[in-house]
């Protein structure tokens, strides 16, 4: 590749006229400066400066060669000119040398010749890099007119709000989607504070924000703020900001927001309709069970004391087979009899009503540990903080399904169950030593994945402003965690 390149290279300047030009000045040059062995040549002894300068030294040749040197590096390069220059001096030394009846002067003369060539060579380099960079530098900045217009016209088609505000909270910078969000136009924004459109929780995490990015610390997650717009409205928007810098030191800070505002109200109404449904399927279940225990189990009850009855009572005379066949229907109906109480226990245990959650939980695994022999240790740290009956109710459920999930899946034979209030939060963390599994990221993808218990809980879990962590590896077993702010 790179022979082909000089080979093309080489020819261009082989096909230059400046090149034959350069070589009929040097070979007359070269002549004249010869002239004195070349005195018997018809019409070359013709050739010599001092036949038309009259001059004694050659002093004009040395000249013409410098001139010459110069016209070969500005034309093809340094490398042409060095080559011009190495030439030029080589035949004036050689005459230095062999000819001048001054050795010195002459060797004087032909250094100083050779020194204003690599001058002028120098020159012509340095030159020529200027060009390159001028050349450059005009490149550059057309490409960066052109960048900043297109930089321009994506801040301000942007569908994200974007602006600047220096350090005391005057927008600097506003593209036309801040026009859309708050009401006001750019020309408008420009100058106001952001203060302006804030209210008092909403200007604490402002200066939470900006406290965290003035000493150092990465605040990259977006987080949400909620601003007044100009017709009093609010609007709820997911902010990303970031520090501007210059020298080291802060000067402004940079933002983006995307107005989530209906996306927040269709989020937070089907929250309460999922609210409305649980709670519904709540009494439905206090309904079913109390209905279980109150009708049909009575009625069992009622149906195993008459077999008893029937069976026990000598009047009755009955056969051998007969008072088998009373005794398996008793044995069938007190069967039945534990079973609807288990399920009406199981769909709304009166122990979370009358008790509450700690013996709740500890009643279920009671059971899991009768019914699978699986140890459950239930550890409660909750100290004088009293739970709501909606927030007992809603970790109840997720801690039956977690154990249901176990029962069923995990494989597991010890179970711990931990409640502890501190730092404005409850948290309840479900450990097991079952055989785990993959969790998908994010969590939000449990639907996909059939794992519609899980799903449930972290739903249960969001709906008192709280979150929901699973942790599990294969071997290693499961880790639910739930945190529910204490304040709600």
């Amino acid at each position: 590749m790179r022979v082909s390149f000089l080979a093309a290279k080489l020819k261009s300047i082989v096909r230059s006229p400046h090149l034959w030009i350069i070589l009929a000045l040097f070979i007359v040059t070269t002549i004249s400066h010869y002239h004195e062995l070349l005195q018997n040549v018809p019409i070359i002894d013709q050739i010599a400066t001092s036949v038309f300068f009259g001059a004694e030294r050659h002093t004009e040749d040395r000249l013409i060669y410098i001139l010459i040197i110069a016209y070969a590096g500005g034309v093809f390069g340094i490398k042409v000119g060095g080559a011009c220059l190495l030439a030029s001096f080589l035949v004036m030394l050689s005459r230095a040398i062999f000819i001048s009846p001054s050795l010195a002067v002459a060797l004087l003369e032909t250094l100083l010749a050779a020194f204003i060539g690599v001058l002028l060579l120098t020159l012509i380099r340095a030159s020529r890099r200027i060009r390159e960079r001028q050349g450059g530098l005009e490149i550059a900045m057309a490409t960066l007119s052109v960048s900043e217009e297109k930089y321009h016209e994506l801040f301000q088609n942007a569908s994200d709000a974007i602006w600047t505000h220096d350090l005391d909270g005057r927008m600097t910078v506003a593209n036309k989607a801040c026009e859309k969000m708050t009401g006001y136009t750019v020309d408008e924004l420009l100058g106001r504070e952001v203060t302006e459109f804030l209210s008092e929780d909403a200007l604490a995490l402002a200066r939470n924000v900006k406290r965290r990015l003035l000493k150092g610390e990465p605040v990259d997650e977006r987080y949400e703020q909620r601003i007044f717009r100009r017709d009093g409205t609010e609007a709820i928007m997911e902010l990303a900001t970031r520090l501007i810098t210059q020298n080291g030191q802060p000067v402004a800070f940079h933002n983006i927001a995307r107005d989530v505002t209906e996306e927040r109200k269709m989020r937070d109404s089907m929250r309460f309709y999922l609210q409305k449904v649980l709670v519904a399927q709540e009494e439905e279940r206090k309904r079913i069970a109390r209905d279980l225990h109150d009708d049909t189990s009575q009625s069992l009850l009622l149906l195993t004391h008459r077999l008893d009855a029937i069976a026990s009572d000598p009047k009755n005379k009955l056969s051998k087979p007969v008072q088998e066949k009373l005794n398996e229907l008793h044995s069938l109906a007190v069967e039945t009899l534990d079973s609807l109480r288990r399920y009406a226990q199981e769909l709304r245990p009166a122990i979370l009503d009358d008790m509450g959650l700690i013996a709740s939980l500890e009643w279920i695994a009671d059971n899991l540990i009768a019914e699978n022999g699986i140890n459950v240790d239930v550890q409660v740290d909750m100290r004088e903080h009293a739970l709501p009956h909606e927030a007992q109710l809603t970790l109840f459920r997720i801690a039956q399904e977690a154990l249901v999930n176990i029962k069923r899946h995990a494989q597991a034979s010890e179970v711990v169950i931990r409640l502890e209030a501190a730092a404005g939060k409850l948290t309840m963390v479900i450990t097991d030593n079952g055989k785990g599994f993959k969790v998908p990221m994010p969590l939000s993808q449990l639907g996909s994945t059939k794992k519609l218990g899980l799903l449930g809980m972290q739903e249960r879990a969001q709906l008192l402003s709280g979150s929901l962590n699973i942790q599990s590896e294969l071997g290693k077993g499961t880790a639910i965690t739930v945190e529910i702010p204490l304040e709600r």
